[in-house]
């Protein structure tokens, strides 16, 4: 039987710091326990006035760290109840959630209880006792709702390549194979009595359609030899954080040639090297083609969006948690974790938190320092534990994909293979785990999700210009490519025989990790494609998780800072 179960911690007062700090630890492992979820404010209530308990114990209570970390996490949404200075009561009440079986708790009691009798005096630790209360409302228990998953990692995952020596030109020669027998296709109803020509079968002063791979002369394009010879230049390096440049000019080529494109209706601040274009137009006396018209692969074709269900279902997307870095803030994290398993809330919220399907972790998850002393090399380790630990209550209670990312400890080109299970022994225990690859692309009921943490975009924004992420997502359907600059600017396997970044069926759901703030925009193909685009946010810094409700809603969850006049952090949604 699932029981509400409260249990009750006399303590009198402390007498020595030893015995305060021996309480301390004990509070510590009460309140790490997995199966304490509070649900009935406050944490902290005065049952009855004992002896006077110690004010510097209270303090400590209140202040000492990591408690003021720990004690959020497990309260209610309701608020926290301050200790006056002057406290004369020493019970301290831990409400446990509904779904705790009470048999389960007395065998944690029991293998904590020697921890605090053996260290502590008769005296100090006079009473431990569990109560049982039970009510209607509380045996009622929220199923979470499930939903049908598959894996469509297989075309990013590198099992049976071979790395022999091969030049990065054969993934150049497969993408413009598959993408020009795609716009051979599609120019009969675009210029149906022009004719097609290769680059070195061009005439001067005939039109014709020409079909091959764009590639971007920019001015500042960084370039390893200005390393070399910076110390000969008098003109200092410029590093900017975008490269475009006035003087920048789009070339075409395909195997037989290369040619310079001119004309206006090319902006090249709005393209970038690898994409795959066909274009209308004419050569010039000076060998250049003038471009006249352009016509790019266009939204790939969609599977039918499935009926919606008469329940919702969430999913929840995250990234950038950079868990080991300066600005990491565990008890955030720790809220967002508290809040999609059902442990912080009304039952309203609780009922919510049950329809959460799956979880997705966007890459950078981790912040491992470069330079470290040789005597401090053991704490290397250390993000990937507290990230395990994080893992370990998420897949406990919902499936959870987490994808690698630059600063995580997988292999930096694209597409990155995932991440080791041996890193996660507690979170790998489950079946409800699973290691992707980045870029990520998976089902939940029928719908289709493709995504990756964030490294496209960002070359992207390095290399072209645009109104913001959003419109380079939407340009990736367009030239159906995920990541156009590999291999020129971004780090991608050498393929010899195929380009796992084509995107031949549109996603419903097409998701970047690891951006400034959050964005998403609705956006519709000519064939009544339906694409929900997303960006999703550093949770490091903006302490914002996306929410979606299947099939194409999707809302934003912002962990608000944790405030000291309030002693809990608010959370608040807002729809988008």
């Amino acid at each position: 039987m699932v029981l509400k179960s409260l249990c009750f911690f006399s303590f009198p007062a402390m007498r020595t710091e030893v015995e305060k700090d021996h309480l301390l630890c004990f509070a510590y492992r009460i309140l790490l326990l997995p199966t304490i979820a509070v649900h009935v404010p406050p944490l902290f209530r005065l049952l009855e006035p004992i002896n006077p308990i110690s004010p510097v114990l209270v303090s400590s209570l209140l202040s000492s760290p990591p408690l003021p970390a720990l004690l959020p996490s497990v309260l209610s949404g309701s608020g926290f109840c301050r200790l006056p200075k002057a406290a004369s009561f020493t019970r301290l009440s831990v409400s446990l959630g509904p779904c705790t079986s009470f048999g389960y708790l007395k065998e944690e009691l029991r293998d904590i209880a020697p921890f605090p009798t053996s260290c502590f005096p008769s005296s100090l630790f006079p009473t431990m006792r569990a109560d049982v209360e039970m009510n209607e409302e509380s045996s009622k228990l929220f199923e979470r709702e499930q939903a049908i998953y598959n894996n469509l990692d297989e075309r990013f995952e590198i099992h049976k390549e071979k790395y022999k020596g091969q030049q990065y030109s054969h993934i150049y020669f497969s993408r413009l194979h598959h993408m020009r027998n795609l716009l051979y296709s599609l120019v009969p109803n675009w210029k149906p009595n022009l004719p097609v020509k290769t680059i070195l079968g061009l005439e001067e002063g005939k039109e014709c359609i020409i079909v091959g791979t764009i590639y971007k002369h920019m001015k500042l394009k960084p370039s390893i030899l200005d390393e070399y010879s910076k110390e000969r230049s008098k003109v200092p390096l410029v590093k900017p954080h975008n490269f475009v440049h006035p003087d920048d000019h789009l070339i075409l080529e395909d195997e037989s040639g290369r040619v310079t494109l001119t004309g206006s209706l090319l902006d090249p601040s709005a393209f970038v090297t690898g994409i795959v274009v066909a274009l209308h137009g004419k050569e010039t006396s000076e060998g250049d083609f003038f471009v006249e018209d352009m016509l790019e692969a266009g939204i790939p074709p969609q599977t039918e969006l499935p009926l919606s269900s008469r329940e919702d279902k969430y999913v929840v997307f995250v990234s950038g948690l950079s868990i080991g870095s300066s600005i990491f803030n565990p008890l955030q994290f720790q809220l967002l974790v508290d809040h999609i398993t059902g442990h912080l809330g009304d039952r309203n919220e609780q009922s919510i938190a049950s329809q959460i399907v799956h979880v997705v972790v966007a890459g950078n998850s981790v912040q491992i320092p470069q330079t470290i002393a040789p005597r401090d090399q053991s704490t290397l380790t250390e993000p990937i534990k507290e990230l395990d630990i994080l893992l370990n209550q998420l897949v406990a209670a919902m499936p959870v994909d987490i994808m690698p990312g630059p600063n995580d400890p997988a292999n930096f080109s694209l597409p990155q293979q995932p991440l080791n299970r041996c890193l996660f022994p507690g979170a790998s225990a489950y079946n409800t785990f699973m290691s992707c690859t980045n870029p990520h692309q998976f089902e939940l009921d029928d719908i289709l999700f493709l995504g990756t943490s964030g490294q496209n975009i960002d070359d992207l924004f390095k290399y072209s210009e645009a109104k913001n992420r959003l419109e380079f997502l939407e340009k990736t359907l367009k030239w159906r490519h995920l990541v156009p600059t590999a291999p020129n600017t971004v780090g991608c396997y050498p393929f010899t025989d195929r380009d796992p970044f084509l995107i031949e069926s549109c996603p419903h759901v097409y998701f970047i990790g690891n951006q400034d703030k959050y964005e998403t925009t609705l956006v519709q193909g000519p064939e009544k494609q339906l694409v929900r685009l997303i960006c999703i946010p550093k949770f490091c810094e903006t302490g914002n998780a996306v929410v979606g409700v299947l099939p194409l809603q999707f809302y934003r969850k912002d962990n608000v800072e944790d405030r000291t006049d309030a002693k809990i952090a608010k959370k608040t949604s807002t729809r988008n």
